[in-house]
């Protein structure tokens, strides 16, 4: 799996169609966290790459529960993800988030556990990828 990481309009999505080629073409699956809902590995999915961008969004759909489920369900995600793309060698998992733990520490405090969570997450997260890159201005720095 690889997870792109960056603040807002760096270039990640750009980035990601360009290094995987995907402008364009039919063979993946691509599912935007603002616009709709996260989903588990099934028997029903033929395409052999999975993008998830806007994983701060899928996360903050889950923050109505408490934050250890709402961690522990995500490790589990990630997991199942991880081992739907070991089971044949073409399949990729690609995950694209929005660095949201800068700045001014809300006041709000269901903004603050989005931004606890979705750290937490990501630490997650980059334990069960194979890479990492930080995009920045839309050049990559590979982290793992």
């Amino acid at each position: 799996m690889h997870f792109i990481v960056g603040g807002a309009f760096q270039g990640k999505r750009k980035w990601v169609k360009e290094y995987y080629q995907l402008n364009g073409c039919q063979g993946h699956i691509w599912c935007n966290g603002y616009e709709t809902e996260f989903f588990l590995p099934h028997h029903k999915i033929t395409n052999s790459t999975i993008v998830f961008e806007g994983v701060e969004m899928f996360i903050r759909q889950t923050l109505h529960r408490d934050i250890i489920s709402c961690r522990n369900e995500w490790r589990e995600a990630f997991r199942l993800w991880q081992h739907w793309e070991n089971e044949k060698a073409e399949r990729r998992v690609i995950w694209i988030g929005c660095e949201i733990g800068q700045g001014i520490v809300p006041i709000n405090e269901e903004e603050r556990n989005w931004r606890d969570v979705t750290g937490w997450c990501y630490q997650e997260l980059v334990k069960v990828c194979d890479r990492v890159d930080r995009i920045w201005c839309g050049l990559a720095e590979r982290m793992k």
